[in-house]
């Protein structure tokens, strides 16, 4: 690991990231790596980023920022023997969180020093859109939109977009055709899971790794107050009716009503029909040391 590219949001979690860039060159000259930054602005990321990884050929690409920040890195690294870190700096740090990255700069740095790597896998998505820790359709995909859409941000937002949802709240039908079996299902939420957690902290399944070859998918029947709660604070009861979990390399959601979809936090068309597939081990992560 003697070449490092990190890639910069510098908006991401409304954090100044001078501190960042402090550290990380501090970092790099204790240990005498060749650093470079880049950072992102919005416009046309993926494109530039690619050119700039073939500039500088880095062994390892380091995203600052977010969970957006960590999916641009890993769809441009996919598929190469460049290693992914991560070194948390967004609103939303769920790929951190699930791969035992900490949220402090110095120990993420030290995890990235470590260089314990996994192979990954990745999920695709109708085909043509990548993803890589948790997407869904129905409520939360509904919340996502209406965070994005409106003028409020931060807490106040986000509760704003809590509000709107619980007012409009309902149920919709679907039908799963899963590996090697199709299940009618009723509910507020589908979620498609290579993580088991959110980046709020909300744990949907105590199942699944991001190398193991498969996904869950998660389906909220019911809003329970009692199973939000051990969401939230780990003691989730994976034998509560309220929600489903099924574990598979496929599943194809079919929609009687179109339903808000997300990718990884970035909001799709609404629709009627989601296909999602595995992509075993096609990136390069570095993961904690307890991971």
């Amino acid at each position: 690991m003697s070449k490092i590219l990190f890639v910069i949001n510098p908006i991401s979690g409304d954090r100044d990231k001078e501190d960042y860039i402090h550290e990380i060159d501090s970092w790099g000259e204790s240990l005498g790596l060749s650093i470079e930054k880049w950072e992102t602005t919005g416009e046309d990321d993926e494109k530039k980023l690619k050119k700039v990884i073939a500039d500088a050929q880095p062994e390892t690409v380091v995203a600052v920022g977010g969970d957006g920040t960590v999916m641009l890195c890993a769809e441009v690294v996919k598929d190469t023997d460049v290693a992914l870190g991560i070194l948390p700096g967004g609103s939303a740090n769920g790929m951190a969180t699930e791969v035992e990255v900490p949220d402090d700069i110095r120990g993420a740095l030290a995890v990235i020093a470590q260089e314990k790597t996994v192979m990954a896998d990745m999920l695709l998505f109708n085909g043509k859109d990548y993803g890589l820790h948790i997407s869904d359709v129905g409520l939360n995909a509904g919340l996502v939109k209406d965070f994005e859409e409106g003028e409020r941000r931060g807490f106040l937002g986000y509760a704003s977009g809590v509000a709107s949802q619980l007012l409009n709240l309902k149920t919709f039908r679907a039908e799963l055709v899963l590996d090697d079996q199709i299940v009618e299902e009723q509910g507020h939420m589908i979620a498609f899971a290579n993580a088991r957690r959110y980046g709020t902290g909300a744990i949907l399944s105590n199942q699944g790794r991001v190398d193991d070859g498969v996904f869950e998918v998660y389906v909220l029947r019911e809003l329970s107050l009692p199973g939000l709660a051990g969401q939230f604070f780990d003691h989730l009861d994976e034998a509560d009716s309220y929600f489903e979990v099924y574990r598979t390399k496929k599943v194809t959601v079919n929609l009687k009503d179109p339903q808000p979809f997300q990718i990884d936090g970035e909001t799709k068309p609404e629709s009627t029909k989601v296909t999602v597939e595995v992509l075993p081990k096609c990136l390069k992560l570095i993961v904690g040391a307890d991971y």
